[in-house]
This record gives structure tokens, C-alpha cells and sequence, in this order.
């Protein structure tokens, strides 16, 4: 396919500053089994494109699922129209962002393929593993799931970028509910999604957690309520995570400091003058953005704008360094980033997202 869209990009080309295409193809299959009883097997395709036109100062997007000559066409003078528009009102003059125009492919390793098991052989396992969360009858509700998404994109441009990049994700889940009387309590397991194959379930020990989450669902029946008083507080792993992403990731994604989620999810209380200065913890708070970290959900070659990923800490000594934004919104904030932007589909321009938030040792 990336032949027929290399040439149609060329034919289209216009005459403008910059021009980008990005395709995207992906392929989704979900199985899910709740109370032993296997759900409808799902499978989808999805593929289009997002074009990205900078001209005169002005920038403009058009994504289209029309990959032919034609809709790719219309797409770009959809786009090229929006950023003439845009030209003599942004408070941003586009044209002087130098974009990235690297030539890198990435592919996610994989020792097992999805492919390597039979459909009936997923199902079967899903199964077993269903029934070993089944231990008692105060457990009322379980389910068992697997998710594979494979998505592949090429990110081209009028500056000769090249980009290909092709991943493979596993998202295993599992959830038991138990009741007693009034009182019904939810265990799950979600936050394990990696790249990679089927050998991301063996080293999670996927169908080992199910009758151990089971266990966790009882003894959460019998544990007193949380204490009121003022005590110290260990945070389990999957708690970290979660506050890692809302107390540090959303509040340093740069175009939120700008301005430009206010209307949706919110501000941010951090201003560009912090930056180098403010202490956002102790001295051994150090925490880095690493896209280039093995195997993560968020692990990349280069963001959706071109920018070579590379690991930067954003907080070094508990000391704030630098915002998780893109090389857009460094050009209009005038202060280094990382490469951030991500798009979330085909339809959707990129944006600054945290990608791969580590505490790193200190």
C-alpha cells in the first residue's frame, strides 16, 4: 500500500511551506469471556490519513478515509484552504517553525506472534482462566479479555521526512466483583498493555493474577473501612501510576500551559516562568520522559510531528527542567520541549501527550 499513497503524495504535492501526510492503518481483535461464557469475538479495520498544511504563517488540517488520488486531493485542499484562513488571524506565524525531516522506521520487537495461537486455542485459554476466578460464591461476576491492536503508519512530507512505524500492542484485562449482603466490591486488572506479542503474557504472569485477584476481591469484603486520621500512605504500584499521570504529565503537557485545553479539560497551574526553577518535590524526585524505553505502551522512533524521540528529564532534584511539548509548542512558547505530539487516530491532529513518565532512582 505504501507504494500507491509514496506516489500519490508526490502528485499532490502543493505549492506551500510545508506539507505532511500520515497514514494510518490499524487492526484491532478483542476477545472476552465473562462467567466462562465466551462474548462476540470482535475484529475491525480502520485506515485514513491526516493532512497537514503550513503556509504564510498559516496552518491548516484535513484528515480523510478516502486514501485514493482523488480523496487525498480534496483532503489537501481542505487543508491548505483552513491554513489560508488561519494565516491572517493565529496569534502564531507556522512558517517559522523549523518541523523535523528525519528519515527513521521502527517496528516493535516480537518474539510470539498473535498469529501463533489459534483463535479456538486464545478462546480456551480465556476460559481457564475465567474459571480459576470462580473460588467462591460470594464471587457474583468475573471476565477474562485480551486486546490486540496492530497499527501501522507512514508519516511523510515535502521536505523529504520519511517515517514508518509499525506496532503491536497486547492488552490483557481481567475483573471479579464479590457481594456480601449490601456491600459489592470491584477487583481488576487493566494497566498492563505493552507492545510486543504473546510473550507479554508470560512475563506478566496473566493467567497466575486471576485467582489471586479473586482472593483480593474476599478479603476486600472483610477490610475495615479507611481510617480517617492522618497516617503515612504507601501507594501500590498501579495508584503510582496514575498519580505520576495526573499530578505531573497532565500539568507539564505544554500546549495545556498555553492555553489550548481550557475550554475541554482544563488549565494547568504551572507557567512558563517555573521552568528551571520551581520545586515540584523533594531533591530525590527525578522523573524522565522516555519514548525509547523497551516494549511501553508509548514507545516511538518520532512523534506525529517528526521530532526524534530521545530521553529528557522533566524533573531532575525535584527541580521542574521542561514541559512534555512538541516541536509546535516550542517554537510558540520559545523554550525547549520533547517529542510529544501524538495523534490519537487518522482524524484527530496531533497534540502534546505525556508518553512513558518514569521515576527514575534517587
Amino acid at each position: 500500500m505504501h507504494g500507491p499513497i509514496e506516489s500519490h503524495f508526490r502528485e499532490i504535492t502543493p505549492n506551500v511551506d510545508f506539507f505532511s501526510l500520515r497514514l494510518v492503518t490499524e487492526h484491532t481483535e478483542a476477545i472476552r469471556v465473562r462467567q466462562n461464557i465466551l462474548q462476540p469475538v470482535s475484529s475491525d479495520e480502520d485506515i485514513g490519513a491526516m493532512v497537514t498544511v503550513i503556509h504564510n504563517g498559516g496552518l491548516g488540517y484535513a484528515g480523510t478515509s478516502d486514501i485514493t488520488r482523488s480523496g487525498l486531493l480534496e483532503a489537501t485542499k481542505r487543508a491548505q484552504s483552513w491554513a489560508e484562513a488561519s494565516a491572517t488571524n493565529s496569534i502564531t506565524n507556522f512558517s517559522k517553525i523549523a518541523m523535523s525531516n528525519p528519515q527513521v522506521h521502527y517496528a516493535t520487537p516480537v518474539a510470539r506472534s498473535w498469529n501463533s495461537l489459534s483463535l479456538q486455542d486464545k478462546i480456551e485459554e480465556l476460559v481457564a482462566i475465567s474459571e480459576s476466578m470462580a473460588i467462591d460464591p460470594k464471587i457474583v461476576d468475573w471476565s477474562a479479555g485480551l486486546t490486540f491492536v496492530q497499527t501501522d503508519s507512514l508519516y511523510l512530507t515535502n521536505q523529504d521526512a520519511r517515517i514508518e512505524q509499525n506496532h503491536q500492542f497486547i492488552m490483557p484485562s481481567l475483573a471479579v466483583y464479590s457481594n456480601q449482603g449490601t456491600q459489592t466490591v470491584r477487583r481488576s486488572f487493566s494497566d498492563h498493555c505493552h507492545q510486543g506479542g504473546l510473550e507479554v503474557l508470560e512475563a506478566i504472569q496473566f493467567s497466575n493474577k486471576a485467582p489471586l485477584l479473586a482472593e483480593e476481591a474476599l478479603a476486600l469484603l472483610e477490610a475495615d473501612n479507611c481510617p480517617s486520621e492522618n497516617l503515612d500512605l504507601v501507594l501500590a504500584p498501579d495508584q503510582m501510576m496514575l498519580q505520576i499521570h495526573e499530578s505531573i504529565g497532565h500539568p507539564l503537557e505544554l500546549d495545556r500551559i498555553l492555553g489550548d485545553e481550557r475550554n475541554y479539560a482544563g488549565t494547568s497551574f504551572v507557567t512558563k516562568e517555573m521552568f528551571g526553577s520551581y520545586q515540584y518535590g523533594s531533591n530525590l524526585l527525578n522523573v524522565s520522559f522516555d519514548p525509547t524505553q523497551p516494549r511501553e505502551l508509548a514507545t516511538y522512533a518520532a512523534d506525529d510531528d517528526g521530532l526524534g524521540a530521545s530521553k529528557e528529564f522533566i524533573i531532575k532534584d525535584g527541580i521542574l527542567k521542561r514541559p512534555l511539548g512538541g516541536a509546535i509548542s516550542q517554537s510558540r512558547a520559545n523554550m525547549p520541549g520533547v517529542a510529544c505530539t501524538r495523534a490519537s487516530s487518522w482524524n484527530r491532529p496531533p497534540i502534546d501527550r505525556m508518553a512513558n513518565l518514569n521515576v527514575e532512582p534517587g
